[in-house]
């Protein structure tokens, strides 16, 4: 049973969802979008971790086309927090999500921004030279700067100046160890050249970097390839698999931790989605993500009651009662984690529990027809057939077509 009772039970619907078929049927397509995301995210990464055990291998071809596959399915190597975050825009909060992540990214920024973005709408204008001439100017002035090396390397090469374009990545490359960019452009160029060795030994050190990339992983394969074609025998690669940072990166997590601290109901959506259809790590990104917050906002019941679900949904239920009992402890008459707790105790055995904490939602207000027949079989369980029969005929009054609760109120003894 969901946090929250189904649509059809309830005397009015759920905090900010707005009432009506036409607000049930949105939740359904943004059900039905998330899920096709998180689908295509999992099985593009799953590409991605085929496409490297096959570069191991040695079959660069059949490693090149995992690599476009798990393109084909939109995956570009963002970590799932990334994602998650972003789908914060499928929840018709663009704004809000736009706002959150160009935060982060703004943070990210270097220095030189400003003269990279002239030189670039001078380039944008037709003016290649003087865009050029522009970073040119720049690097005269921060000759240590690896991005202004790497700009002006991108613009030679699309320039066509090959040859100065590899020495502005390599400098790039050299001031800035962990510029992956730079590097992928270096065996671009290298390969231009006819020299796919040369390119396999700059993109091996990319792939280390960003093991989850797809586009670096089929780089590398049709550069092991020209090299085995080149030499006319096998190439050995030894190439990282993704691990968990490939779902965890900082900057992602920061942008989904701000998401979360500003809409917590936004966890909803993925908890709305059947178990069978979410990858457990979708909620163990969350989980992490809800404790970070709780460590900013400790005093901030929702937090609480949504940390609970995530354990819940993780199996850890004694976990998730003490979520959602710290939640209730900051905030007596909060419905949905006095509901959540009954169905937690419920779950556990804990019958006289689960009573306690349904009867205390029920004064706070939770005039729902579930909520009456979760409490008519609490009664039932404990031999209180007069209160188990109240209870059945309270959820029918509020729906009359409740067969559930008609049949258990049938059931119960004369």
């Amino acid at each position: 049973m969901s946090s929250h009772p189904p649509e059809s039970n309830r005397k009015s619907p759920p905090r900010g969802m707005p009432s009506g078929s036409g607000a049930v049927a949105a939740a359904s397509r943004q059900d039905a979008v998330l899920r096709e995301r998180l689908k295509q995210y999992f099985q593009g990464l799953n590409e991605v971790r085929r496409g490297i055990c096959l570069l191991n291998a040695g079959r660069f071809t059949e490693a090149g086309i995992a690599f476009s596959r798990a393109s084909v399915y939109g995956y570009r190597g963002e970590s799932l927090a990334t994602l998650l975050a972003a789908s914060y825009l499928g929840q018709g909060k663009t704004s809000e999500a736009t706002h959150h992540l160009e935060r982060a990214a703004r943070r990210e920024a270097d220095q030189p921004a400003a003269q990279i973005r002239h030189a670039l709408s001078l380039w944008a204008d037709g003016q290649h030279p003087a865009a050029i001439d522009a970073l040119r100017q720049a690097i005269a002035r921060d000759p240590e700067c690896a991005e202004l090396h790497f700009q002006l390397g991108t613009l030679l090469a699309d320039a066509e100046e090959y040859d100065e374009a590899e020495l502005r990545f390599t400098q790039a490359a050299n001031l800035d160890r962990g510029h992956t960019e730079a590097l992928v452009s270096l065996a671009l160029c290298r390969g231009l050249r006819q020299a796919p060795a040369e390119a396999v030994a700059c993109l091996q050190k990319a792939q280390a970097r960003r093991p989850h990339d797809p586009r670096i992983g089929l780089l590398l394969a049709q550069a092991a390839l020209a090299v085995a074609q080149q030499e006319q025998g096998p190439v050995s690669l030894r190439v990282v698999l993704p691990d968990d940072g490939a779902l965890t990166d900082p900057q992602g997590l920061n942008g989904l931790l701000r998401v979360i601290e500003t809409d917590p109901d936004f966890v909803d959506a993925f908890l709305s989605l059947p178990e069978d259809q979410v990858d457990p790590d979708v909620f163990a990104v969350l989980l992490g993500t809800l404790e970070r917050a709780l460590a900013h906002q400790p005093e901030h019941a929702e937090l609480h009651f949504h940390c609970g679900q995530v354990l819940s949904r993780l199996g850890r239920r004694p976990e998730a009662i003490d979520a959602n009992e710290r939640a209730v402890g900051l905030k007596p008459r909060y419905i949905r984690a006095l509901i959540e707790l009954a169905k937690l105790y419920q779950a556990t055995d804990r019958t006289a529990d689960a009573t306690t904490r349904l009867e205390q939602a029920v004064r706070a207000g939770a005039r729902y027809a579930d909520v009456f027949f979760l409490l008519g079989n609490l009664y039932r369980d404990q031999g209180q057939w007069q209160r188990a029969r109240r209870a059945y005929q309270r959820a029918l009054k509020i729906n009359a077509r409740y067969d559930a609760a008609r049949d258990a109120l049938a059931a119960l003894p004369a």
